[in-house]
């Protein structure tokens, strides 16, 4: 009798261990889940700290944009300001006394000023004025040459760009005079052109005449 008893009650500790054990087995799963979920947690959280940057690198897009349209806007401004200081030849009184030719720092400063008559040909040249003083520039023009063929020498320069762009001919030039009462002057600005001595034939391309007589009260400047 008392070895039955000993049996049954061996018997349901060792059922209990079974369930205590199975218990346990099923806790530390559920806490396995839970640490291999944290992970994935981790990942996530990683997941939204690697996208952070990509939002960064979408701001710095912006603010990189931002320079090109204030470039923009600036070539804007610029263009309107250079159309808009475009003023008549005669626009401010020619002195009465020669001056000394501008310097390069004046030059820099002056502003643009109408001629009296442009032909398509000198379309794309502008004209600057400072005292007395005339520089008409023709930057895309392919020049060969500069000629003065009539009136007065005193201060008159010419200056024609170097080659650039890997071109080997110059592109770019201009001419410089004084306008003062009884003038009178006749500038050739030559380029490179088919003829009969080939495709480097000087053929004239723009013709400046400026005349100042005594009874007018302003010179004439015409590019053509």
């Amino acid at each position: 009798m008392r070895l039955r008893f000993a049996w049954i009650a061996w018997t349901a500790a060792g059922m209990a261990g079974v369930l205590a054990a199975a218990a346990g087995t099923s806790g530390a799963q559920q806490d396995g889940a839970r640490s291999a979920a944290a992970p994935a947690s981790a990942q996530q959280d990683g997941a939204r700290s690697a996208a952070a940057p990509a939002s960064a690198q979408q701001d710095g897009a912006r603010s990189a944009a931002a320079p090109a349209s204030a470039q923009q806007d600036g070539a804007r401004s610029a263009a309107a300001t250079d159309a808009g200081e475009e003023r008549p030849l005669d626009a401010e009184p020619f002195p009465a006394e020669p001056s000394k030719q501008p310097t390069a720092a004046e030059w820099k400063a002056a502003p643009r000023v109408r001629l009296s008559r442009t032909g398509p040909a000198a379309a794309g040249c502008r004209a600057y004025r400072m005292r007395e003083w005339l520089r008409i520039r023709c930057p895309e023009l392919t020049v060969s040459a500069i000629s003065l063929l009539g009136g007065k020498t005193e201060g008159v320069a010419f200056w024609i760009d170097p080659p650039r762009g890997g071109s080997e001919l110059p592109r770019g030039g201009e001419v410089m005079f004084p306008i003062r009462r009884g003038d009178r002057r006749v500038i050739q600005i030559l380029t490179f052109g088919p003829g009969y001595d080939g495709p480097f034939t000087l053929l004239p391309a723009i013709v400046v005449q400026e005349q100042w007589l005594d009874d007018e009260p302003a010179p004439t400047v015409t590019a053509s």
